[in-house]
């Protein structure tokens, strides 16, 4: 008897136990018809091993004079699971049949060690079986370091047996394998010995064509076709089917197909993992990878659940984690596992950040706005009614990005100020006329690499009269301009993430929200009267010039609660953790230390708390007496800052 094992399978964790038959039959003496019993039993298949055969590849096997009519060894699986190494240098065979308990999609898995191969057929006939996955060396029970380990969706019909083909090849070293399917009512599991036949010289019975309820299904799916259409009404029974290839004529020819070639129910030809057959149940367009046009491939739709002819489940959010099916399949998550969630992205928008200042060495921050371009004149006024008409300063920064197309080309940076200006590339310094002055223009030259982003800083301060500020980019060969409009970018001020370009330990984002340089150290000066760092400002989320704070956690989303009713008053609250602080920076779960709920009989006060540990979207309330009650929930992260308050839900308790 195995032990219970918890095998983590992909995303789904699958319990496995019971009892694994090997038998072994020696064939030395049979000769090769008598390998193949003369009928086929229910709930085991048949494992021929071919040894002293060298190599990791499955070709190999097939290659040998043995194969297929001489193995040296014959044993029985009541599983499709070899867990345990059994030797090096030989080839496994397992042929048989799979009787699917539902109809509907099925999805099949393989891992092996070396190489392994899932040949599946659309009945009995074993001409008819094609490779539905393969992979080469994988870890015992890991479905998913390559994509061709899972298979495109297959059909199966209920109480008909398909002819399946199982090849394996090791070399040396460990050696193990593992076939699993998930469909109808079926996590991801190995496919164990209920649904298996044993491969025979006469094939297992097969059950009736078609069930009622499927009939029905086929009439359904057929008249709905016919009148979206607009053909009229054909009570044929059995429907169009010249081919016999269980897809309706009428469908093949609307969608290009051919009504007299059974082969096409198995094509694919808008790659999107869904066969013709499988488009048709499916009611989606079998040219067309991405049917509802929602960015997201039909057969992606189809193995995740969602409704490849709904755009609107686009936005759906499977697993709960903040994140949409379609944000996960553009990032390559698991749309239903939360711990597998698309990392942070930096975002950027055409242009420049513009920091703006009082005083004429940024003596006190304003505010942080996108300047699409360097090109100011306001004369003798001011920026805005935030900074005075004279003695400010602004920082300008972003990427510029050569539009040349190869090797390296020389550029001439020219800036135009009334006063002072600095002129920074890469955080080396081109051009510094840092005083004041009359509308003065300056120019700086640098060799650039193609395609290769380059930092631009510029400063600049205004002491009186009039204010002008400029910055002109031209290819030094040609005097040709460049728009900055297309060749400059910065990282968007609602980016949810950021890296730090100097790995200083203070992201870029909270540089460009705070007045602070990109491309010149600044962790360690104190921009505000109580002698706080830059970095201590960054790690206590707070604003380095005034020190308020300006990154606690968003407040979570709350759901009605919902309660028991009886005389325990309890109360069930369910929530969705924040994924962004209150400046837009981005929270992960990790960040966030527990939740704070608060509950009382008067909405405007609410006096007694319950903390819940992070991980956690629920929790009950009990104790609570007669009457209206209110909750709101609060977000606490792992350095102490809480976020406000969510809006109040109320709940009666009777």
């Amino acid at each position: 008897m195995a032990a219970i094992k918890v095998l983590s399978v992909g995303t789904v964790v699958v319990l496995l136990s019971g009892c694994q038959n090997w038998q072994f039959r020696d064939i030395e003496d049979l000769p090769p018809t008598a390998a193949i019993p003369e009928t086929s039993e229910p709930g085991k298949v048949d494992v021929w091993y071919f040894d002293g055969i060298s190599g990791n590849y499955v070709q190999g096997m097939l290659d040998a004079e043995k194969y297929p009519d001489s193995p040296d060894e014959i044993t029985e699986l009541t599983q499709l699971r070899q867990a345990t190494s059994r030797a090096n240098n030989y080839g496994t065979l397992i042929r048989g049949f799979i009787e699917p308990p539902e109809t509907g999609e099925y999805t099949f898995y393989i891992s092996g060690d070396d190489q392994t191969q899932l040949w599946l057929s659309d009945s009995q006939n074993p001409d008819g079986a094609v490779q539905i996955a393969s992979t080469m060396s994988t870890p015992l029970d890991n479905f998913t370091r390559y994509a061709s380990q899972t298979s495109g969706v297959q059909y199966l019909e209920a109480g008909k047996k398909y002819y399946f083909e199982f090849r394996h090849k090791e070399g040396g070293w460990d050696d193990h394998f593992t076939v699993a399917w998930s469909g109808p009512g079926i996590s991801q599991q190995v496919i164990s010995g209920s649904a298996l036949h044993s491969y025979a010289q006469k094939a297992p019975d097969s059950a009736p064509e078609m069930t009622t309820e499927d009939a029905y299904h086929l009439g359904y799916r057929i008249g709905y076709f016919d009148a979206e259409q607009g053909l009229s009404f054909n009570s044929q029974y059995p429907p169009l089917d010249a081919d016999s290839d269980d897809l309706y004529d009428n469908w093949e020819i609307v969608y290009g197909l051919d009504p007299s070639n059974a082969a096409d129910a198995k094509s694919d030809t808008d790659n999107d993992l869904l066969t013709a057959m499988d488009e048709f149940w499916a009611r989606t367009n079998p040219g067309t990878e991405d049917t509802d046009n929602d960015g997201i491939p039909d057969g992606y739709e189809y193995a995740y659940g969602t409704d490849p002819t709904n755009p609107g489940d686009a936005n759906v959010d499977l697993d709960g984690d903040g994140y949409t099916i379609l944000q996960e399949y553009q990032a390559g998550t698991n749309p239903t596992d939360a711990s597998d969630f698309p990392a942070p992205q930096e975002v950027y928008a055409s242009g420049f950040v513009g920091q703006y200042f009082t005083g004429t060495e940024f003596d006190s921050f304003a505010y942080s706005q996108r300047d699409a371009t360097v090109n100011f004149n306001w004369n003798s006024g001011s920026p805005s009614a935030e900074l005075p008409r004279d003695r400010f300063s602004v920082r300008w920064q972003g990427w510029f990005t050569p539009p040349h197309n190869e090797g390296t080309r020389d550029y001439t940076f020219t800036t135009t100020t009334d006063d002072g200006v600095r002129l920074f590339l890469n955080g080396s310094t081109v051009i510094d006329q840092w005083k004041n002055q009359s509308p003065t223009s300056y120019n700086a030259t640098a060799s650039l690499e193609a395609g290769t982003p380059v930092a631009i800083t510029m400063e600049y301060f205004e002491f009186g009269w009039g204010a002008t500020a400029q910055l002109a980019i031209t290819d030094a060969a040609t005097g040709d301009a460049i728009s900055t409009t297309n060749t400059v970018q910065h990282l968007a001020l609602d980016s949810e993430f950021a890296e730090s370009t100097l790995n200083d330990g203070i992201d870029d984002l909270y540089k460009l929200r705070y007045g602070l340089p990109l491309m010149q150290p600044s962790a360690s000066r104190v921009l505000n009267d109580s002698g706080v760092t830059v970095l201590e400002a960054y790690q206590s989320g707070l604003h380095p010039y005034t020190l308020e704070t300006v990154s606690e956690p968003e407040s979570p989303v709350t759901s009605q609660p919902g309660g028991t009713g009886d005389a325990s008053g309890s109360v069930t609250l369910s929530w969705t953790p924040p994924g962004t602080r209150v400046d837009g920076s981005s929270i992960s779960l990790s960040e966030i230390d527990r939740y704070r709920v608060n509950y009382g009989q008067d909405a405007a006060n609410l006096p007694q708390t319950l903390e819940v540990p992070a991980g956690t979207t629920s929790t009950t309330v009990t104790g609570l007496a007669p009457g209206t009650w209110y909750f709101t929930i609060q977000v606490i992260d792992i350095n102490g800052l809480s976020s406000e308050p969510s809006d109040p839900v109320e709940h009666q308790v009777n």
